[in-house]
């Protein structure tokens, strides 16, 4: 009978963990497209992959540290690569290369290309 417990709470474990790494997915999804637009680049294959998953504490609170990794394009025929960082559902730290538009307004007017 306990065998059968502790079957049934491995199975409900690999269930949940399974769905929050979908749900987590997919928060980093849509976090690299809103950091993308605006970036002014473009999301390729508008995809992410995990690259690290660690445990960590936040507020006081273990939780899942996760590392995704992307390629974006400045103008549709580069490839270059970003990340951001999720300490459980919630965006900590990207990286990601500037477009042309954000970095245009970064420069001195004195120094602005025409």
């Amino acid at each position: 009978m306990i065998g059968t417990w502790i079957f049934l709470l491995v199975i409900a474990t690999a269930v949940w963990a399974w769905m929050d790494a979908l749900s987590a997915r997919e928060q980093a999804i849509r976090h690299g497209r809103e950091l993308c637009r605006e970036a002014g680049v473009q999301l390729l294959d508008q995809t992410v992959s995990l690259k690290r998953l660690r445990i960590g504490r936040r507020d006081g609170l273990p939780t899942f540290l996760r590392r995704y990794d992307f390629e974006v394009s400045l103008d549709g025929s580069d490839r270059h690569r970003g990340h951001l960082d999720l300490g459980g559902h919630r965006l900590e730290a990207w990286s990601l290369p500037l477009g042309e538009a954000v970095a245009a307004a970064a420069r001195p007017n004195h120094l602005r290309l025409v």
